[in-house]
This record gives structure tokens, sequence and C-alpha cells, in this order.
């Protein structure tokens, strides 16, 4: 962590009640803050950010109907927060999403995980499976709702990355702005059903309210405490901030006092796409002999900005290009990548992608062009039909550029899969002297 709130930051701990926060920018997962971010705590209902972010992975028509089984709504101890669905009701995924995040019902997590992975058990693997993806290598869930379990924790840190990745599927975003919602009816609510957000940050009439919190997820257990994550914004910044181990209302004061910090942080351009680019040669197999045919300039995907106190000189980089390209080079691949990194941080992966085309050039011998032209002069009305000789070597170049192209998506691919790997190993290794206490 290179970047922290200077001077005020013994006076930013001594206000904190959270026993443990994370601020994030929530574009290049740069830390900006953090107390005790890596020491695992129970998530609470925060966990249904997980949740909801595999549900938007794994449908596109959210306009599905969920069934509620009996196990999803009698399995849940009295004490849980649920939507108070029935066995058989029905309603619509879309639905469902916001029965999950605003009020916060168990029942409609566990009626989600049985329709997505059959049973919660193996929805719970999946789970685990996606927060290893993302990097969150200190998180653990037993169940899809954030009730306590046996093994069932997560950091700050581990839960601003799940929330980062959430926020990139609009519907998810949309959904945690809202105050209420209104649930269709069901058998169980013959007039339909309205819910409303438990995170009075957005809520206009809240004395917590705050208008540039975007939205979020909150959670309460005994053994939890208050929990909360929230996305805000402000001017360039776009922040995310997690916070865990709260008593009553802490969790929105000190999100609230931990983003008026952050927000006061001057924003500094680390790498500005249009003012670097990098050329290629672009070489083909043309009767045997590797030829170039043409240069392919390649320049960044977007801008890297940060909020930052401390000299940028400290951040470094490094490039990922190959030495050559092969045909065809379309307007808008990636061609590689340039990785910024604070220290041994990793910041952020700007794509490097082709700013114009390069297509494979035909190999015509000089017969077939006046075969070629001859036939367009004298028969410009007739179907053109190539004779075998001049037709297999186009057909060969088709195969080989269709050859070529699929290996070069693979050796992208296999860059993505060992970029992937390293950052997890240096999770790990950095991580590892972490242990659980409750």
């Amino acid at each position: 962590m290179i970047a922290i709130f200077g001077d005020s930051y013994i006076e930013a701990l001594s206000q904190l009640q959270s026993k443990a926060v994370t601020v994030m920018d929530a574009r290049t997962g740069f830390v900006l803050y953090q107390n005790a971010q890596h020491d695992l705590m129970y998530p609470a209902s925060v966990t249904k950010v997980m949740t909801a972010l595999l549900v938007l992975e794994e449908i596109e028509d959210l306009q599905q109907e969920l069934v509620f089984s009996e196990h999803s709504v009698m399995s849940l101890p009295t004490y849980a927060s649920r939507v108070n669905m029935m066995a058989g009701d029905t309603i619509t995924i879309y639905e469902a999403l916001y029965g999950l995040m605003l009020p916060s019902g168990n029942d409609v997590a566990n009626a989600l995980a049985e329709h997505i992975s059959g049973n919660i058990h193996s929805f719970v693997a999946q789970m685990n499976l996606r927060a290893a993806e993302l990097g969150a290598v200190n998180t653990h869930f037993v169940n899809p709702c954030g009730l306590p379990g046996d093994g069932q924790y997560i950091t700050a840190y581990d839960l601003a990355l799940i929330m980062r990745e959430a926020i990139t599927h609009p519907v998810f975003n949309e959904i945690i702005a809202s105050p209420n919602f209104f649930i269709s009816p069901t058998e169980s609510f013959p007039e339909g059903l309205t819910v409303r957000n438990t995170n009075l940050l957005i809520q206009p009439e809240a004395s917590y309210h705050n208008v540039w919190v975007l939205g979020g997820k909150t959670g309460f257990t005994n053994a939890a405490q208050h929990t909360l994550v929230s996305r805000a914004s402000q001017g360039n910044h776009d922040l995310i901030v997690s916070v865990l181990y709260a008593p009553r209302g802490a969790t929105f004061t000190d999100t609230t006092y931990l983003l008026n910090h952050a927000f006061s942080l001057p924003i500094e351009t680390i790498f500005e796409s249009a003012n670097y680019s990098w050329e290629i040669p672009v070489i083909q197999n043309i009767d045997g002999e590797l030829i170039e045919i043409g240069i392919a300039t390649v320049q960044g995907r977007n801008d890297l900005l940060l909020p930052i106190t401390e000299n940028a000189s400290i951040i470094r980089y490094e490039l990922y290009i190959p030495d050559s390209l092969t045909p065809p080079v379309r307007m808008g691949d990636v061609i590689g990548y340039k990785t910024f990194y604070a220290n041994e941080t990793l910041l952020s992966n700007v794509e490097l992608i082709a700013t114009h085309t390069i297509l494979p050039r035909m190999m015509i011998t000089p017969r077939s062009r006046q075969e070629s032209a001859y036939t367009e002069t004298l028969y410009q009305s007739a179907p053109v039909s190539l004779p075998l000789p001049i037709l297999l070597p186009i057909v060969t170049i088709m195969l080989m550029g269709m050859i070529l192209i699929s290996l070069r998506r693979q050796r992208i691919k296999q860059r993505r899969i060992m970029m992937r790997r390293q950052r997890r190993r240096e999770a790990r290794i950095r991580y590892a002297r972490y242990r659980f206490s409750e």
C-alpha cells in the first residue's frame, strides 16, 4: 500500500469503530487505506454479494421463474431475516435478486442456490471456487446467506474484491441503489410485496443518508456484529469501502468518515493511453518465405488514474507485447498488457489493443492475375470459377490463417492464466501468516 491518508492516518484509526476496514479504488483494486484488512471475520449477510454475483454470471434471462422449495424456506433458524415466501411461491430471478439484496432474504438465497446448482452444498462449492479466482484467498463460505457456521469467514480486503467484481454488472448496481422494490403477487402475497433496503446510506429520509453512496450490502449476526460493503463515487473517485465487526450504526458512520478522507485525495494520471504507442511487425508466410506485410500500432485501451498522496515515481510497470504478429490483426484486438505495480503490489492491467486492421495478403501468381483480369474484362456478368491450381493455395492460406489465429488466441489465453496464477500465488504467500481468530 503506497497511499494512505497522510498525517490523518492516526486520527482516522482513532475515529473508527469497525474492527477491520478497506478503502479500495474500484477501477484498479488499489488499496487507499486499511486497518486489519486481512484479519478473518464472520461475514454475515455481505455474503449475499457473492450469491448475487454467481446468479448474474450464471443466468442471462432474469425473467426466469424461481420456485421456492420446502427446504429453502423451512431450513432456516427462526431469527434469520427472510422475505417470508412459502413453498410453491413463484417469482422471477430479477425479483429474487431484489429480495436477496434489499431486505436480505435468507429464504431467497437458499432458493437461488438450489435453482442454479441443484442443491445448496454444490452452490457453496461454486462460491468458494469463484472467491479463489478473484484473489479472495482468505474467504470461505459454508452457506449462501451468511448465517454463522463452522468455517465461515471473510476479510475486509476480500469483501472489497468480491464487490469490485459484482459492480461490473449493471443490474447489480441498479439493485443495490434501490431504496424499495415491489415484488409481483404470489400465492402467499396476493397483493404483492414491497421490500425495503436495509442500507440507510441510500435511504433519502435516513439520518445516515450519503448522496455519494451508490449502493451496498448490509449484514448482521451476533457473531459478526454489523458489516457493510459500499460503492461510492465523487468526481473521478470511484471507491469501495468494506467495514466488518462494528456496533450498531457504526458501519454507516465509519463508511462516511472513510469516504470523506478518500474523496480529498488528489487524482494522478499514472498512464495516459493517447501519449504512448508501440509498433509490432506483422509477418506472413508467403510461398515459404516470412515477409513483413505491415506494422501494427497498439495503444492502451484506457487511461490509468489513481487517488494517491505520495510520489508516483515509486510505481513501476512491466510491458507484455509479442515481438511479431501474424495476420489477420483486427482493430480492437488485445495484443498485450501494461501491468502496473506499487512496490510488489499489483495495481492494474491496462490492455493494449490494435488501432487498425491488417489482413493477410493473397498469394496469386502473375499468370493467374492475367487470367483473372481477362475474366473480369470479358465476362463481367458471369460468375468467376477459380481453377484448382489457384483455389488450392487460397484454401491453404485461409486454413493457415485460421490455425495461426487460433494459436495466437491460445497464447493470449495462456498468458492471462499464467498472470492470474501468479497473482494468486503472490497473494497466498503474502497472506499465509494470517489465521482465523474470532
